[in-house]
């Protein structure tokens, strides 16, 4: 997942500028909702067991397996493997 903001604003026919400002606008940030994506789509990814997770990882555009740990964690407060286990 290679998404940018130039790359959006440019999907959009917007600005990267404009974009920004249409999102400070509305009190978001591109990371934000980034960061709001990749943790639904990783949630999505580890109730399906016969993705490993470093696939998952590497699904979300994650450059190691120990990265996209420490996000999950930051963003769900357990540990990927927990996650999964649990679900």
């Amino acid at each position: 997942m290679s998404w940018t903001i130039t790359r959006l604003a440019a999907k959009a026919r917007l600005t990267e500028r404009t974009l920004r400002r249409r999102l400070s606008a509305e009190g978001s940030r591109f990371q934000s909702i980034k960061d709001g994506m990749r943790r639904d789509m990783a949630i999505h990814y580890l109730t399906q067991p016969s993705m490993p997770i470093s696939q998952v990882a590497r699904q979300l555009g994650f450059s190691e397996p120990s990265a996209f740990t420490r996000a999950f964690k930051q963003w769900t407060g357990e540990l990927p493997k927990i996650y999964r286990d649990a679900a």
